[in-house]
């Protein structure tokens, strides 16, 4: 990727990384409403997965070189996912000790969902480009 192309991408990661601690910390009576349900399942659940689904994908052009061979890659994308899963644990820590927010496994699971949903964006990516180098 250019110096361009990696400059933008670090701040969209970075400002998604604020959007996200916006909306796990603030108050919830500061938050826009939703619904409680969309097609059968949890709002909230949902907002986790979608919230998510950016962060391997953001990471990955900040911190990626195409150079790169695929295994390393692939390497880094497992570091990113265990970061995403990372700062997952910890907003739900620190939501389980804020008085006006409340932590849940099911929030967790759903992050890990949505972050595992980009991941495979990246990797599938990942594997197009190599088999394209190959021919």
């Amino acid at each position: 990727m250019n110096g361009k192309t990696r400059i933008t991408s670090s701040i969209l990661l970075c400002l998604f990384i604020a959007a996200v601690a916006y909306l796990c910390f603030a108050r919830p009576d500061n938050l826009p409403q939703a619904p409680m349900y969309l097609f059968g399942l949890p709002m909230d659940k949902l907002a986790h997965f979608v919230m998510f689904v950016p962060f391997p994908i953001l990471a990955y052009m900040t911190f990626v070189n195409l150079e790169m061979s695929i295994w390393r890659k692939i390497a880094v994308l497992t570091v990113i996912m265990a970061a995403g899963a990372g700062m997952a644990i910890g907003t739900e820590r620190i939501q389980s000790v804020l008085a006006y927010r409340t932590g849940d496994v099911n929030d967790f699971l759903s992050v890990c969902i949505g972050l595992l949903a980009g991941g495979l964006v990246i990797l599938c990516g990942i594997l197009i480009r190599d088999c394209k180098k190959k021919q």
